[in-house]
């Protein structure tokens, strides 16, 4: 007959043995896993607000860029409908571009960026915008994101590369890098993406969006091309850049 010791140790050890085993099925998750299954923490929670959303992260980037350079932005965005779900989305600045040695962390990374770190006001800070764009882009596709960029004074020379992310290391996998001349530009960013989406026109389109840019950014020029390949130009209203805004220190 079990003493009142064995009897009272059988539901400890019933425990214990549970603890372990649901301790040996916790992992650590990357952060890119981690947007990658709640993609609507980044606003990817629809096709059409996707468009939107890749689009805004991309035109905020460039406007940053530009005005951190004391650039008067010109930036052109082309929507190209490939079928009813599939969109090829391209968006090109004359910003400062981005070295070769960074493209690949800027474009392939979540959480990488410059000014994460610096107590000012700008439009994107986290690190997060283009490269989820990015992310989204792969995940529903398929297919690699493209980047162009050239800085001045590099002898002509631009780089260019298609880009995955890597969602279980959050590092861009990088293919078909090589130099080229990038006939008729002096300096610049083009990063181009496909992605699923819903094209929509009216109120809370992609279209009314880049007017609201334009008047609010009265410095900046926004070309814009939709699917059917007609042209927009929000032209600029002056050549004063806004002040720059100061870092806390």
């Amino acid at each position: 007959m079990p003493s009142d010791n064995d009897v009272k140790d059988k539901p400890a050890e019933k425990k214990t043995a549970t603890a372990h085993k649901l301790e040996s099925k916790q992992q650590e998750i990357s952060v890119t896993e981690f947007f990658e299954k709640n993609k609507q923490i980044l606003g990817f929670d629809s096709r059409s607000k996707s468009l939107l959303m890749g689009i805004k992260e991309a035109v905020d980037n460039s406007l940053d860029n530009c005005e951190e350079a004391n650039i008067l932005p010109e930036i052109t965005v082309r929507i190209e409908r490939l079928n009813d779900e599939d969109y090829r989305v391209s968006i090109e600045d004359n910003g400062t571009g981005i070295t070769h040695k960074a493209m690949p962390n800027v474009f392939g990374r979540l959480l990488y960026g410059s000014r994460f770190h610096a107590l000012r006001q700008s439009r994107g800070q986290q690190g997060i915008g283009i490269s989820a764009t990015i992310m989204y882009g792969n995940i529903t596709t398929g297919k690699p994101a493209h980047a162009m960029s050239k800085i001045e004074g590099e002898d002509e020379v631009a780089w260019q590369m298609d880009i995955f992310i890597d969602t279980k290391t959050n590092r861009p996998v990088i293919t078909n890098d090589k130099a080229f001349t990038w006939e008729g530009k002096e300096h610049g960013t083009r990063i181009e993406y496909t992605t699923k989406g819903r094209y929509i026109t009216g109120k809370q389109s992609i279209f009314e969006y880049l007017k609201e840019t334009a008047i609010v950014n009265p410095h900046a020029q926004i070309t814009f091309y939709d699917p059917d390949n007609t042209k927009t130009v929000f032209e600029r209203a002056t050549d004063i850049m806004p002040p720059r805004p100061k870092e806390i220190k």
